[in-house]
């Protein structure tokens, strides 16, 4: 196989990864001028960006909290295995709005390339604003859990990031087709058991299998190792977007798509801490 027939091979293959904003850039065919494309540094610049922007998202909240839910009535929510979640109706507004956007701005950083600046750093503070809700309300008794899942979160992205710069690991084509078929199959598992909760015959089996704390701890070990491979082909997407000298704006792009995982496996490693906490 010659040069431009593994490329294009390569190519073909990259449609395989889960990160939407980053499978984008694995499409793009523009050039930029000698001197002008994206660099390592760009990128590494607008990650650490889009990451400043949940810190300010978690000190939004808790400044919202501060001076304006904590005046509010405080009502109690106690769930099925105890906890007890206080809250305020209009915090739950702030919070309903923050989980839509979310959901939302991720699509519009992939169908609106160029909003990228504006919905990426809106979506990052509102997963912040999410994030503090969840330390403060959702983790009481347990807040030591969100620095520890932040080192954690951190040596993961340095570990991955010596593996792939020493080529311990490589990313190829039916990498990532594994990886997409491991997120499909979570993703498709996880639907699948929504539905039959509310099927009246398999209602208690789902039950009783979810509420088994083995299945919780596994399923966010799973969760954890299939976003931390992810890393990988985010780091391979980055590479060639700058080795294949794509234009600066672009940047924006692979920063988002990584600053995207690296959220996406904190929230999953602190899940797991959670459940190892509640179940010691």
């Amino acid at each position: 196989m010659n040069i431009n027939q593994q490329q294009n091979s390569e190519n073909k293959n990259a449609v395989f990864v889960a990160n939407p904003v980053v499978r984008q850039l694995n499409k793009v065919e523009e050039r930029a001028k000698k001197g002008e494309g994206a660099t390592y540094a760009g990128i590494t610049i607008k990650t650490v960006f889009f990451l400043l922007m949940t810190v300010v998202g978690v000190a939004g909240y808790y400044l919202a909290h501060l001076y304006y839910f904590s005046t509010l009535e405080q009502l109690n929510l106690i769930s099925e295995d105890g906890l007890v979640v206080t809250y305020t109706a209009n915090e739950l507004i702030f919070v309903g709005i923050t989980l839509l956007i979310t959901l939302i701005f991720p699509f519009l950083a992939v169908f609106l390339k160029k909003t990228i600046p504006v919905t990426g750093t809106i979506y990052s503070v509102s997963q912040g604003f999410l994030l503090g809700w969840t330390i403060h309300r959702c983790l009481q008794g347990f807040e030591h859990l969100a620095l520890e899942a932040l080192v954690i979160t951190l040596i993961i992205v340095a570990v991955m990031a010596i593996l792939y710069a020493t080529r311990i690991v490589r990313v190829t084509g039916k990498f990532r087709v594994v990886m997409t078929t491991l997120f499909a199959t979570v993703i498709l598992s996880s639907i699948a058991g929504f539905i039959l909760y509310f099927i009246p015959a398999t209602s208690g089996f789902i039950t009783a299998f979810f509420d088994n704390p083995l299945f919780s701890i596994g399923f966010s070990v799973i969760g954890i190792i299939i976003a931390t491979l992810f890393l990988l082909t985010d780091f391979d997407t980055i590479e060639k977007t700058v080795e294949n000298n794509l234009p600066k704006k672009y940047e924006w792009s692979a920063a988002f798509g990584l600053a995207f995982t690296v959220i996406w496996i904190y929230l999953k490693v602190l899940d797991l801490l959670l459940t190892l906490s509640k179940n010691k």
